[in-house]
């Protein structure tokens, strides 16, 4: 716990922090955080249909709603941590692990994203049909990158 405080109780802050390390969870803050700009760190496509679920030891584990946008997040894992890291302000990701779900995102609506909202341009709408070409294209380049970096 933090400075006595008086007579007065500990902060909700206080107690959150300390049970949270206790069982493993990181900074309670920032991993609010992340939760919170979840749209602003994967785009409003992505966070449609994939969501956090927890964050333990540096691995940041994500549900998607099906296979097509689990291998999306898998291969765009490196951005999806930076810019984690960025919401949080630390370095609190080291690790992105995708799994399949079935079920609707939480806590998303159904409105269409806004050109440009993860900052890679346009993207259609979530149940779109040009929705799963776009998340394949994205794949696509990213794991281009990614084998680039590999033979260099």
């Amino acid at each position: 716990m933090t400075e006595s405080r008086g007579s007065l109780p500990p902060s909700l802050r206080d107690l959150l922090g300390s049970v949270g390390a206790r069982i493993g969870l990181e900074d309670t803050r920032a991993t609010g955080a992340i939760w919170a700009h979840w749209p602003d760190i994967v785009g409003a496509s992505i966070a449609a249909n994939a969501e956090p679920t927890s964050l333990r030891a540096g691995v940041l584990r994500i549900r998607a709603t099906s296979p097509t946008w689990a291998t999306e997040l898998t291969y765009l894992a490196d951005d999806i941590a930076r810019r984690a890291n960025e919401v949080a302000g630390r370095p609190i990701v080291r690790e992105v692990r995708v799994w399949t779900g079935p079920g609707p995102v939480k806590g998303v609506t159904a409105a269409a994203p806004s050109e440009g909202s993860d900052g890679s341009g346009s993207e259609p709408a979530s149940g779109d049909p040009e929705d799963l070409e776009s998340a394949f294209e994205r794949a696509r380049s990213a794991w281009s990158r990614r084998r680039s970096k590999r033979g260099s």
